[in-house]
C-alpha cells in the first residue's frame, strides 16, 4: 500500500474495527454505543429478513427496546473486561 492512499482505506478499517467482536468486551463496539447489532449494506439490497419483516413503527420500537437494554449490556462488558484485567 502506498503512504499516500491510506485514507481510501480508513473507512472499512473503521467500519470492521466498530462491528467486530472485542475479547475483553463480548460485544462490538457500535452495540455498546447504539444498543442494537451493524446493518450491513447486505442486509438492505436485497432485503434481509430484518429489514423486510419490520415496519418503520416496529424497528423504532425495537431500538428503543434495545436502548432501554444498553445499560445491563455495559455493565456486563464493563464486568467482564474487569475480570479480564
Amino acid at each position: 500500500m502506498q503512504s499516500h492512499h491510506w485514507v481510501e482505506h480508513l473507512l472499512p478499517i473503521l467500519w470492521s474495527y466498530h462491528t467486530t467482536t472485542h475479547s475483553s468486551t463480548c460485544e462490538t463496539p457500535f452495540k455498546m454505543v447504539y444498543g442494537t447489532d451493524a446493518m450491513i449494506p447486505a442486509e438492505i439490497d436485497p432485503p434481509s429478513w430484518r429489514t423486510a419483516t419490520l415496519t418503520v413503527t416496529e424497528n423504532n420500537e425495537a431500538l428503543k427496546e434495545n436502548l432501554d437494554l444498553l445499560e445491563e449490556v455495559r455493565e456486563a462488558a464493563h464486568f467482564r473486561e474487569f475480570i479480564v484485567k
